[in-house]
């Protein structure tokens, strides 16, 4: 609805300001009626700044209220705004989005918010390519509708993905390590022994080492035994 009044708001402005053009330099040396021109164009433009910064602060109150969808994309753009990339908080709300269905509104919200922003190109921006990785991942294990949020979509290639990235953590361009957060994230969201057996197999395809040894690798001996914990409390099948 708000890209019609904007097209609709444009068109008006743009005619508006053609007619008005066509009047005052019939007739008129060519430098009145260049800037005519430049004076109707920025016109134009600054109707469009005006409507997108109306667009934006329509979207923001939305984000306050009952509005799921623009709350999640407030919050992704404040993870991603200021000195810093909070790849926690990104992850955390990437991970409270139920479905793709809900994603693409997200991804439409955040448009909006940020005046014709687009989400996917900021966090490619934002983050390293093994936390972007990481974060498509998240999205790709969501089930396609939103009718359907909540179902567990076994996706042991996905999990497999998810773990190399937060194993292969790579920060600056050159400092690597384990991003625990990301590996405690995926491990919580593989369901049963079962699947994470799957998902080991499936690592062992795709990377061609053991997953426990690349677990084990950067941990301290505490950390691997919370881990094994995790994953042996879950049900078996």
């Amino acid at each position: 609805m708000s890209a019609v009044i904007t097209k609709l708001a444009l068109k008006k402005t743009a005619n508006k300001a053609g007619n008005t053009l066509q009047t005052k330099v019939r007739g008129a040396p060519v430098w009145q009626w260049a800037l005519g021109v430049s004076l109707a164009a920025l016109t134009v433009y600054g109707t469009v700044r005006v409507i997108r910064s109306k667009i934006a602060s329509t979207e923001d109150s939305r984000s306050f209220g009952t509005d799921e969808h623009s709350t999640w994309a407030k919050q992704l753009k404040n993870a991603m705004d200021g000195p810093g990339t909070n790849e926690v908080q990104i992850r955390k709300v990437l991970r409270e989005i139920p479905s793709q269905q809900d994603w693409k509104k997200v991804k439409k919200s955040f448009g909006k918010l940020s005046k014709g922003g687009n989400l996917v190109t900021r966090m490619t921006s934002e983050l390293s390519l093994t936390e972007f990785n990481e974060m498509l991942s998240i999205i790709q294990s969501k089930p396609e509708k939103a009718k359907d949020a909540g179902a567990v979509i076994y996706d042991p290639h996905g999990w497999a993905k998810r773990i190399n990235a937060a194993i292969n953590y790579n920060t600056w361009g050159f400092l690597w390590g384990t991003d625990e957060d990301a590996l405690t994230a995926v491990v919580m969201d593989i369901p049963t022994i079962q699947a994470f057996m799957d998902t080991a197999e499936v690592y062992k395809e795709e990377y061609g080492i053991p997953i426990m040894q690349d677990i084990n690798g950067d941990l301290s001996p505490a950390e691997i035994l919370v881990y094994r914990q995790m994953i042996l409390q879950k049900p078996r099948e």
